[in-house]
């Protein structure tokens, strides 16, 4: 209680599982540096956290004040929350039951007619290759990408599911795709999805 500095509703969740086999690549979102963050918590705000995701379990971590261990956040509880400027939000069936799967999602981009969300699995895999003999398992990572309108999950990989979704300005968007010269890559998606999201939601 001392050292939780007020937020000891926060500290009452399980101690992270422990990866004990070699493997390569991480479970974390990113790395395992965690984030500044924010967070909407049973209720209530809380602010200046030191958060990460674990992108493989789907759990949210939150590190104790003056100490190098961790706590699983109560997914029941959890909101939304942030890690530094990356916005995630916690979706269920019961608010959202178009949703492929209830779990943290990234907002990308939250308009009045569309948002696009973005779903980062890790999935562990036993290792096969020649050049990862040292290591019994790799962390692989599976990005998912949704845009959401009236309630209805659309998942979008490529050009044609894009424009698809937003067929009723087709036209303006590939226009907008060539002059920007927009990819869709796994390196490009993310950055094309929003741009041609923002594009949409503009009022004529």
């Amino acid at each position: 209680m001392e050292q939780s500095s007020g937020f000891s509703p926060l500290f009452n969740g399980k101690l992270p599982p422990q990866y004990l086999m070699r493997h390569k690549g991480t479970y974390y979102l990113e790395s395992d540096t965690f984030y500044r963050g924010t967070l909407e918590y049973n209720g209530k705000r809380y602010i200046d956290l030191s958060l990460n995701l674990n992108a493989h379990s789907d759990e949210l971590y939150i590190r104790m004040p003056q100490y190098n261990s961790s706590s699983v956040l109560l997914k029941d509880h959890v909101e939304s929350f942030t890690l530094d400027q990356m916005e995630f939000v916690h979706l269920v069936k019961e608010k959202w039951p178009g949703v492929p799967q209830e779990g943290y999602y990234q907002i990308l981009f939250s308009g009045k007619k569309i948002s696009v969300l973005k779903r980062t699995l890790k999935r562990m895999n036993a290792s096969t290759s020649v050049n990862e003999i040292n290591f019994s398992h790799v962390f692989e990572e599976e990005i998912y990408y949704y845009i959401v309108q009236n309630g209805i999950f659309h998942p979008v990989k490529r050009r044609s599911s894009l424009l698809k979704v937003l067929g009723d300005k087709r036209k303006k968007l590939n226009r907008h795709i060539r002059k920007h010269k927009l990819g869709f890559g796994k390196d490009k998606r993310e950055a094309t999805f929003t741009s041609c999201a923002a594009v949409y939601e503009k009022e004529e």
